[in-house]
């Protein structure tokens, strides 16, 4: 497939960079600075590229249920108190604090994976 996958369908998703970067690009909430493009969603969980402007942060927050899951594709933004370059990677379990934070002189690129962790047959 070559779609964002929503909903409740069980179908493959395959995006090219030249795909992905067709994907609008939203502002996160009302938070200013902070924008992503939705790779791929279901009822209870999502995946995405976020990027946060210089200087900018997500804010301290916590997920009731979902792992959020942080890989970094560019920039250098705090989280969980270090500082993380490229190829830098975390991953922050249900009801854990957290915040993604960019430098003050550099934005900072993601991909992260917000996931509602269970079992399938």
């Amino acid at each position: 497939m070559t779609s964002l996958s929503q909903g409740t369908e069980r179908q493959p998703v395959v995006l090219t960079a030249e795909a992905i970067a067709a994907l609008p690009l939203e502002p996160l909430g009302r938070l200013e600075g902070v924008m992503h493009r939705v790779l791929w969603r279901d009822a209870t969980s999502m995946s995405g590229v976020l990027t946060i402007e210089a200087g900018k942060r997500l804010g301290a927050h916590r997920h009731r249920r979902n792992h959020h899951h942080i890989f970094v594709l560019d920039g250098d933004p705090l989280v969980l108190g270090q500082r993380l370059g490229p190829g830098g990677y975390a991953h922050v379990p249900d009801g854990v604090e957290h915040d993604i934070e960019a430098s003050a002189d550099r934005p900072c690129t993601v991909l992260y994976m917000y996931l509602r962790p269970g079992t399938e047959d």
